[in-house]
């Protein structure tokens, strides 16, 4: 009997594997047939097997944290949650008692807080993403000085938050925090010692409710060289992760165009640079808590000629004006216009010119792409970093170059 009952298990399965053999016959037969490239066709590509299928995950080997604004919701659909280690939801702005704004000034619902709240995509995201081991965090945002300095100074309203932002956050079932405090202003060291102490108490205050949250304090890139409310010293310790907003050394408003995120230049073009800035920070922190932010956007100025570094004219209805403009729309700008793509070698960074079609102004773009992420990525390997942080996951679009990097660096 267990003679024949093994039989005819043997004979199932080879009619198993024949019907699996005849289907992927017929299948690749109409592929080849239409006369379009497999790949094109197929989501699975050329090296795919049924028994990938079964292997776990890839395991990242650093921190990879992405953030994602609330107006970007409509592009998760080209998020790869298996080359991202978290997500930051961004996010809640704060008011000064320790409350979130769900009104704006002209009594419309804060768009931050109502997607958090009723957007279907991104309640499905977060199920995707916990499903598929990655975090979800809530940033919180203060971005308005007199709330940042009336909450600091309300002990209180710090209580008050804790209530606010557990809530929040159970309502998503997440564990995780990002603080982004940014003031227009330099601040006080007073002030920065406040916001260090407000960072350790949420810290332990979410420890003892999670056993564990992940605080992610964001970071002005000069923290260390200026007075801002970010004081590295001290946050290094209170903080379980760093995020370096490494971006912005180049703005719409500068006086010339230049590399948003300059490796090197440090008194070329610009005050600092990313190289000198890391080397001030692993100075005083250890590098294993810093989480190197990186841009995924460019600026386009309007500028006077087509040189390098060229010098800013101010914009009007005419000629245009100086932006931020993401990676998917400089890339589309780049298929579209076929500017010649040039090289910063002392900024390591991408940038052309070209006439707009428009207005006729003289255009000069710098960015990142896949070349110049590359050599940041290297840093971070050599500094022996956390991780990498994007803002913002999203602005890439369906371009497929800068996942497919940072496997190749922090994954593969």
């Amino acid at each position: 009997m267990k003679r024949k009952l093994a039989g005819a298990i043997k004979i199932i399965i080879l009619i198993l594997i024949f019907l699996s053999a005849l289907f992927l016959f017929v299948y690749n037969s109409k592929i080849t047939n239409t006369g379009f490239p497999r790949k094109i066709l197929s989501p699975m590509g050329n090296s795919f097997s049924i028994m990938s299928l079964l292997k776990s995950r890839h395991v990242p080997k650093k921190i990879i944290y992405g953030y994602l604004p609330y107006w970007s919701i409509p592009d998760t659909k080209y998020i790869q949650l298996d080359k991202l280690t978290d997500i930051a939801y961004f996010g809640v702005y704060l008011n000064e008692d320790g409350t979130f704004m769900d009104k704006l000034e002209d009594n419309t619902a804060e768009p931050g807080l109502l997607a958090w709240h009723e957007n279907e995509a991104l309640d499905e995201l977060v199920a995707r993403a916990k499903s598929a081991g990655v975090r979800v965090s809530l940033t919180v945002i203060s971005h308005n000085d007199e709330v940042s300095d009336k909450f600091l100074d309300c002990k209180e309203c710090w209580a008050n938050f804790i209530t606010n932002v557990e809530k929040e956050m159970d309502s998503k079932k997440i564990r995780d925090l990002n603080l982004n405090f940014e003031y227009v202003d330099f601040t006080k060291k007073e002030t920065a010692a406040k916001y260090s102490e407000f960072v350790s108490f949420t810290n332990t205050e979410l420890d003892k409710k999670y056993g564990g949250s992940l605080v992610v304090v964001s970071t002005f890139a000069d923290s260390l060289v200026k007075d801002r409310v970010t004081d590295i010293n001290s946050l290094g310790k209170v903080a379980d992760m760093i995020f370096i907003m490494g971006y912005d050394f180049h703005r719409p408003d500068s006086d010339k165009a230049g590399p948003v995120a300059p490796i090197d230049g440090k008194g070329v073009y610009s005050e600092y640079d990313v190289r000198t800035m890391l080397n001030d920070y692993v100075a005083v922190m250890p590098p294993s808590k810093i989480i190197l932010g990186v841009p995924y956007y460019g600026y386009n100025w309007v500028v006077k000629q087509g040189e390098p570094n060229a010098e800013r004219i101010p914009g009007d209805d005419d000629i245009g004006y100086s932006q931020s403009q993401t990676y998917a729309k400089i890339m589309d700008t780049i298929l579209e216009i076929k500017p010649e793509l040039k090289w910063d070698d002392l900024g390591k960074s991408s940038y052309f010119t070209y006439l707009s079609p428009e207005t006729g102004s003289i255009r000069e773009v710098y960015f990142e792409n896949d070349k110049s992420l590359e050599v940041k990525y290297q840093l971070i390997n050599e500094y022996n970093l956390g991780g990498v942080g994007m803002w913002a996951i999203g602005y890439d679009g369906g371009y497929q170059e800068l996942w497919e990097l940072l496997a190749k660096y922090f994954i593969k």
